[in-house]
């Protein structure tokens, strides 16, 4: 008798373990299945950014949809706008940046008398730019001299709605709550900050008739491309020079569509029709490549 009640003990002892194994079992199956989230990319308030982003391998952050893009690293300096205060919100931006989590949006603003807008971009281009231009700004020790009647401006806000903001009294000024520190621009934000707004303006003033430019420019050579232009126009897109490779610049598959000015531009007549305005780089010809 005590040989059965033992027996039916272990039976069921055994079944116990099983079950409380395959309920273990399923649990870590269902918490490292994929997310069914994805990212996704957005769209500026002017330009175009059709390049394609390089996924980042570093976990996405909380955010609800979160954006994976190409991260920026860079070696900061302990006197960057980024680093020197040690602020919590700067030293986030830094961390999403490195890790490819883009900013859903960039806000900038050279104050001009009021005669340039204040944009807001949400192409990741555009912020990654405006991103590695504020990097190389830096501190000094001493306090700047304030300009009262111009104030620009340079915010980002991240995936988790945290936002960063860097406020300026005049281009040499940073205000950070009641202490002003001097600042230099070794970046030329604020040369980029000026051209966003012109060439938002520019996209504003777009007649109905223009025709749509598309850009695919993976390795984010281009300087500028308008986003549309009329049939018979003159379009020019600004391209670099580029050292030790060849620059390829197609117009709808086409590189003799137009004209490259080595070092300064590409330009062409806009077509009665929309256009793909492609660049990269190559090394064919290229002695040791």
């Amino acid at each position: 008798m005590h040989g059965m009640i033992r027996s039916k003990l272990t039976a069921i002892l055994v079944i116990a373990v099983a079950i409380a194994v395959s309920m273990a079992l399923s649990a870590c199956g269902a918490s490292s299945s994929p997310s069914s989230a994805s990212g996704s990319g957005g769209t500026g308030s002017y330009g175009n950014d059709s390049a394609a982003a390089s996924p980042s391998s570093t976990p996405a952050s909380s955010s609800a949809s979160p954006r994976s893009g190409k991260g920026v690293w860079i070696n900061l300096s302990s006197t960057s706008v980024l680093t020197f205060d040690n602020d919590p919100a700067s030293a986030q931006l830094v961390a999403d940046m490195e890790n490819g989590r883009i900013p859903t949006s960039c806000t900038v603003r050279y104050d001009q008398m009021g005669a340039l807008p204040t944009v807001t971009a949400t192409d990741e281009r555009s912020i990654r730019e405006v991103y590695k231009r504020l990097a190389r700004m830096h501190v000094s020790s001493e306090p700047g001299m304030g300009v009262t009647d111009s104030y620009h401006l340079i915010s980002f806000e991240l995936q988790d709605g945290t936002v960063t903001s860097f406020n300026f009294e005049g281009v040499g000024t940073l205000v950070r709550g009641k202490t002003s520190y001097s600042v230099s621009d070794d970046g030329g934000l604020w040369e980029y900050v000026q051209f966003m707004q012109k060439r938002y303006l520019r996209d504003q003033s777009a007649g109905e008739d223009y025709l749509p430019i598309t850009l695919e420019d993976a390795d984010e050579l281009v300087i500028d491309c308008p986003s549309s232009a009329a049939a018979g126009e003159p379009v020019r897109v600004l391209v670099p020079d580029v050292l030790d490779a060849n620059l390829h610049v197609s117009v709808n598959g086409s590189e003799s569509f137009g004209t490259l000015i080595y070092g300064e531009a590409y330009e062409f007549v806009m077509p009665n029709e929309p256009v793909t305005v492609r660049v990269w780089v190559s090394s064919d010809g290229i002695a040791g490549s």
